[in-house]
């Protein structure tokens, strides 16, 4: 989902509705610093070209300043220079380029001799990966814990971080309750080097417990957590970090496990995605944790996709899919 501003942010709303940033678009950039068929992931919109002229113009000596930006705009959205790799340009006309000897008619280039599709599907996606430039956030998110109050009142405390020497530019997050709550996402814009807290109530009125909640972010990032807080799972949780691996020497994401009841529990954690291997299970005694790693980036150009089950409480499962970022090029997922 495109990030959108939180409630009564100055410049983005009219009459309490917020502006954008509206659907997400392509846009391509041909020029000497972005041959190669790179793609960015970076939060940009209609104002990044603005923003790029405002750069640009800067550079000259003449900057010209467009004041009709929003502050929570010019926070979130990229100016696009993070597209181009200006040390190394492919000059040069590129190969494979269709003939222009010949004039192409109207007739062509119209829907005929294909018929218009009538079932509005969505096109297949393209195949395969591409090289990705790097990001200027480093996001993590987490269910953090239960709070448990009188008369049936549940709260489902979450965190989100953007942090580590990775993370230069603010990240916009997206919190989706998916039941027993209206179906409007909650907001929030965390700067470099920072974490937002927030809670959901979960009990009497408003599941009894149950929860289905996803939290977005930039680069396909994504977090979920489902179950119901007046079961057992109530007394496990997972936690994920990014921290470096010994033995690769290169940023893993770790899971830790924990388990607060007074039974072991067995956690299993499967790779939707990345890795054919696994499952791996793992026994929690009572009152105890434990940690494990996965070398997203030393085997998987930084991306990760698991889920997490735990035999303690079928309706539990946390779900962790996104990407690590090095500082140095990837490809996209």
């Amino acid at each position: 989902p495109p990030p959108v501003a939180p409630p009564g942010t100055p410049g983005e709303y009219l009459d309490g509705l917020p502006i954008g940033l509206g659907f997400r678009v392509p846009m391509l950039v041909m020029s000497p610093w972005t041959r190669g068929g790179w793609v960015s992931s970076e939060v940009f919109d209609h104002t990044s070209v603005l923003r790029f002229m405002e750069t640009w113009t800067a550079a000259l000596g003449t900057p010209a300043a467009c004041p009709n930006i929003s502050a929570w705009r010019r926070r979130v959205v990229g100016d696009l220079t993070g597209v181009f790799d200006f040390a190394h340009p492919v000059y040069g006309v590129p190969a494979g380029l269709p003939s222009t000897a010949k004039v192409i008619g109207q007739a062509t280039c119209g829907p005929l001799p294909n018929p218009v599709p009538q079932d509005n599907a969505l096109p297949a996606q393209e195949p395969g990966t591409r090289p990705a430039r790097a990001l200027p956030y480093q996001v993590n998110g987490n269910l953090d814990r239960f709070e448990f109050g009188p008369v049936g009142q549940i709260t489902a405390w979450f965190s989100m971080t953007n942090q580590g020497a990775r993370a230069k530019r603010p990240a916009h997050f997206s919190i989706h309750p998916h039941q027993h709550r209206d179906t409007t996402a909650w907001q929030y814009t965390v700067d470099p080097g920072g974490t937002s807290t927030d809670y959901f109530h979960i009990g009497l009125g408003h599941g009894s417990g149950q929860y289905d909640i996803s939290m977005y972010g930039p680069n396909r990032f994504l977090r979920r957590f489902i179950g119901d807080a007046s079961k057992a799972g109530r007394a496990i949780e997972v936690a994920a970090r990014f921290a470096v691996e010994s033995g690769t020497g290169k940023t893993a994401i770790w899971f830790k496990m924990t388990n607060a009841s007074a039974s072991p529990v067995t956690f299993t954690i499967r790779s939707n995605a990345y890795r054919s291997d696994g499952p791996w299970t793992y026994t929690v005694p009572a009152n105890s944790s434990r940690e494990d790693f996965f070398n997203a980036v030393a085997y998987h150009k930084g991306w990760y996709d698991f889920t997490i089950l735990a035999d303690s409480d079928g309706t539990w499962s946390r779900r962790y899919t996104g990407h690590i970022e090095t500082g140095a090029p990837s490809v996209s997922g």
